[in-house]
C-alpha cells in the first residue's frame, strides 16, 4: 500500500506541461478504469468523443478522437484492450497516437520525470523504440523513422482491487 501512494505522488508530482490533449499520468490512469468510468472521463473532460467501438475477443476497444484537432494533427486513446492473468485478473492497456512526434517526446520526457526506468532502446524495420517500466506500468513508446505516427502503450503489471 505504501509503494501504491509513494507511486502516486510521484506520479502526480511530474511535470504536467503539454501540448497533447492527454498527458502520461491520465494515460496511466485510465489503465484502471472500468469502462463506464472511461466513458464519464472522456464526456466530463470534453477533449475527445467516441470516434467508433469495435468488440474483439470479447471486448469492446473503443476509440477516441480528440475533439478539435490542430490543423493535421491527429490524436486518438484507445481503451478497452487487456489480457486476463493466471490468478483471474485483467491487467487493463491504453494506447495513445498521434501523428505529431512533439507529443510522443513531451510524453517521454513525462515518463522520464515520473522516474521511469528506461528498460529496451532500439529499433525495428519502420520504429524507434523505448520501453519504460516501474513496478506499476511497462510503457511502450514507438515513433516511426519518418516522424509520420508515433504511439504509446501503457500497461498495468498488476491489477488494482477496489
Amino acid at each position: 500500500m505504501k509503494r501504491l501512494i509513494l507511486a502516486i505522488a510521484i506520479l502526480l508530482s511530474c511535470f504536467a506541461g503539454r501540448a497533447q490533449s492527454i498527458g502520461l499520468i491520465d494515460l496511466n490512469n485510465l489503465t484502471s478504469l472500468k469502462s463506464e468510468q472511461i466513458d464519464d472521463y472522456f464526456t466530463a473532460g470534453k477533449i475527445f468523443k467516441l470516434q467508433v467501438g469495435e468488440e474483439q475477443d470479447g471486448v469492446v476497444i473503443k476509440h477516441w478522437l480528440v475533439m478539435n484537432p490542430k490543423a493535421g494533427k491527429t490524436e486518438i486513446v484507445f481503451t478497452g484492450k487487456g489480457f486476463k492473468t493466471a490468478a483471474g485478473d485483467i491487467l487493463h492497456n491504453a494506447s495513445y497516437q498521434t501523428n505529431d512526434p512533439q507529443n510522443i517526446y513531451n510524453l517521454i520526457n513525462q515518463t522520464k520525470g515520473a522516474g521511469l526506468k528506461l528498460t529496451f532502446q532500439g529499433a525495428d524495420n519502420k520504429d524507434n523504440i523505448y520501453i519504460y517500466d516501474s513496478f506499476l506500468y511497462h510503457v511502450v513508446f514507438k515513433l516511426s523513422f519518418d516522424q509520420t505516427v508515433g504511439t504509446v502503450d501503457i500497461t498495468q503489471k498488476f491489477a488494482f482491487t477496489q
